[in-house]
């Protein structure tokens, strides 16, 4: 069984966009954990901290905001990602809800999974920009005036 490293040819880029967006993207790789003595082949997902962690342990639990956890809004962070890793890959351990992963497979039995994680991606977006929005107006403000002050008076 193959172990996972932190090379990025060794991994694959999902683009979770539709029609035509870009975006969001998730890092996979298939392997097993440099820390499994069973050598038990998983697919894990990359996190932007730079961590590795077993896929089933988000998609058990039923919830689209936990996945907003483990994607990358661009390949610019992709990229940047991958320039941190070093040396052996860092796995996190989470727990894997076993009814609850059980629902999930259920789920993709009947239907398109490749389209779920399209839906997704229109959720996650859609929070995202009211995380944007939900920002202070000081946020906008600190936006805005310093073109303000580089406008000339007539």
């Amino acid at each position: 069984m193959r172990t996972i490293t932190n090379h990025y040819r060794d991994s694959h880029i999902l683009n979770l966009g539709s029609a035509g967006e870009r975006g969001p993207y998730l890092v996979t790789q298939t392997g097993a954990s440099p820390n499994d003595p069973l050598a038990k082949e998983r697919m894990f997902v990359l996190r932007p901290d730079g961590r590795w962690v077993d896929f089933n342990a988000y998609v058990c639990q039923d919830k689209p905001e936990a996945m907003d956890e483990i994607v990358f809004s661009s390949t610019t962070e992709v990229m940047e990602a991958f320039g941190k890793l070093m040396g052996r890959p860092q796995i996190l351990d989470l727990p894997v809800n076993e009814a609850g992963l059980n629902a999930w497979i259920e789920r993709q039995k009947s239907g398109n999974p490749l389209e779920a994680a399209h839906e997704w991606a229109v959720g996650y977006r859609e929070r995202h920009r009211k995380k944007r929005r939900g920002h202070s107006k000081s946020t906008l403000w600190a936006r805005i005036l310093p073109q303000r002050k580089r406008l000339r008076k007539i």
